[in-house]
């Protein structure tokens, strides 16, 4: 690793961290912050000149049910949703790296999810009727700046700071750490800080969706407040502190920074085939290869981004082929029930699941359709006590018998848990005329029926537009869909089948077909359309932010320490998160 490196000084405002002024705020425009100059961004199109996929909203329906996965039955023929840890489970993903990991262990799921919702957020288009990409807004900034952690800074958002201070005496955190939930165990966990009816108080509600998702956005909480002290302790050899306001702003920087880096030199790569500890070979090295120039002192090389296919103007916007398809790979990679810490490991018995009449699971179901507080990993309110996640079920922190738990499969399979999504994630609606109200509530449904309604191009269309040859395994026909008849609760007939079948015929959606894609490629990771259009769009965001690292410093490196210091290869999102819980 490189030695200590010092920072480009920090705008002098970022992120608004005084006291707000008496009475208001000045004159518009005098706070506009080069990191956060607006907090909505754009949807857009990649590909305006490929023709709109058409097709009947109820072969979406169709499509979207047989996508579920059925529930199994084990040897002795008893229904069971899942298999007990360290038993041989066929729908997970076991592809290894260079160095013998996981490609993608289970925590790289949830993580993919935090940065979902760090850059988008469409809160507005409708499943049921037509939508326009060009006139949505993104509600989150179109970059990696952690809004869904930091809101709109202390100034703006104080209630997501620390403030302890009583009169005449001031604690030296206030406005500079942000607070932290109760403790849950059955270590040291932490839930986040809630409400009196038990919603969470953090910047983006959806980072409490699923209890592993709000562990997740815990842990970057004590990330922020592990960077203070880091700093304050005088670690950060290229920094001289002045102000409790360059404390934070400091430590808001190398979070940020170091997420970012985990992104693109371990999660990205991950995701689209390329391998973490082989930088220099893939998709992730072909966009970011150095550009050779001369100067008057020699040769010299930048970085340009070699983006093909996500080009903007003055502002970038969020690709709607990448937020509505290709970025959905995440759905498919979903395990129906995990297996959380050590304690309810030994503890909590195979039992039935709430909801599914003689059905049982040997981990904890990710959804129910039920409220209790220990039926599911079901989010939106309190974690009880003992049901803190411990990451190394979810991340290779340490050598563990049996874990980290492996993601599901990249393929065209969903599992069955998101077919039944809770009513605190999705209502039942009246979305296809001729069908059950409760297909709204399954995922794969709402997924399909978005991309029909934005006029997302079919897959094929958008293999020709980036000159790749469309793969003529990838076809949707009778015998696709027959397994829809299964979810006997979704009520789908033989007919409907049928006519979904001649409907598609030839034809693929655009999130089916990057789906099939990687599932041609033994479920491992994406294919070529599907990669291509996820890395251009993240590593698109990141250059056209002037704050991050790929703008201002190009040859920065993690100063984090390593959860191993003679770990060999990139920092990556085991090292952030044991940094986080290192004190």
């Amino acid at each position: 690793m490189a030695g200590p490196q010092v920072f480009p000084k920090q705008p002098v405002s970022t992120t608004p961290t005084g006291k707000a002024p008496h009475g208001g705020v000045p004159q518009r425009g005098l706070m506009t912050t080069p990191s956060s100059s607006t907090s909505t961004g754009r949807f857009g199109r990649l590909f305006r000149r490929s023709p709109v996929f058409s097709s009947k909203a109820d072969s979406m329906v169709v499509l979207g049910v047989a996508m579920l996965q059925p529930i199994e039955k084990d040897p002795k023929g008893n229904k069971v949703l899942d298999t007990q840890l360290g038993e041989l489970d066929g729908d997970e993903n076991t592809s290894t790296l260079a160095n013998g990991q996981l490609r993608l262990p289970a925590g790289y799921t949830y993580f993919g999810q935090f940065v979902d919702h760090d850059i988008t957020f469409d809160p507005v288009s409708s499943l049921a009727r037509q939508n326009d990409p060009n006139a949505l807004v993104d509600f989150r900034t179109p970059k990696f700046d952690l809004d869904n952690l930091y809101g709109r800074g202390p100034q703006d958002q104080p209630y997501l700071y620390q403030d302890k201070s009583t009169v005449g005496s001031a604690d030296p955190d206030d406005g500079i750490k942000l607070i932290q939930g109760k403790p849950i165990g059955p270590e040291n966990q932490r839930d986040l800080p809630r409400a009196e009816n038990n919603r969470a108080i953090i910047g983006d509600p959806r980072n409490d969706e699923n209890k592993i998702i709000s562990q997740l956005q815990a842990t970057f909480i004590r990330l922020h407040n592990r960077a203070v002290d880091w700093i304050r302790s005088g670690d950060d050899k290229g920094f001289q502190a002045t102000t409790p306001d360059d404390v934070f702003k400091r430590a808001q920087q190398l979070v940020r920074w170091h997420y970012q880096w985990v992104v693109v030199h371990d999660f990205l790569p991950r995701i689209v085939g390329d391998d973490p500890f082989q930088p220099d070979e893939g998709v992730v090295a072909d966009i970011l290869e150095a550009k050779a120039h001369m100067t008057v002192s020699g040769r010299a090389t930048v970085i340009r981004p070699k983006l093909l296919f996500y080009q903007f103007g003055s502002k970038p916007f969020m690709p709607v082929e990448f937020s509505v398809a290709a970025y959905r790979y995440g759905h498919s990679v979903i395990r129906p029930s995990y297996q959380i810490n050590q304690f309810l490991l030994k503890a909590r018995k195979p039992q039935p699941v709430p909801g599914l009449p003689d059905v049982t699971a040997s981990r904890i179901p990710i959804f129910t359709q039920t409220k209790g507080l220990t039926d599911s990993l079901n989010g939106f309110n309190t974690i009880v006590p003992n049901w803190g996640v411990d990451w190394n079920f979810f991340l290779p922190i340490s050598k563990v018998q049996d874990l980290p738990q492996p993601s599901y499969k990249m393929d065209t399979q969903i599992a069955h848990p998101l077919g039944f999504l809770p009513e605190s994630v999705a209502t039942t609606e009246a979305l296809v005329r001729g069908f059950s109200d409760r297909v709204a509530q399954a995922l794969p449904v709402r997924n399909l029926l978005r991309g029909l309604r934005l006029g997302l191009p079919g897959g094929e269309d958008i293999a020709h537009a980036m000159g790749i040859k469309p793969d003529p395994q990838i076809a949707i026909t009778a015998g696709t869909l027959t397994s829809a008849l299964e979810e006997e609760e979704l009520k789908i007939s033989q007919a409907q089948i049928d006519a979904a079948a001649s409907d598609l015929k030839g034809r693929t959606p655009l999130w089916y077909y990057i789906l099939k894609e990687a599932e041609l490629l033994k479920s491992a990771h994406l294919g070529a359309v599907g990669g291509r259009i996820v890395a251009e769009t993240l590593i698109g965001l990141l250059a056209a932010d002037p704050l991050s690292f790929l703008s201002a410093q190009q040859d920065w490196q993690p100063l984090f320490p390593r959860r191993d210091p003679k770990t060999d290869g990139p920092f990556t999102l085991s090292d952030l998160i044991a940094f986080a819980l290192s004190a």
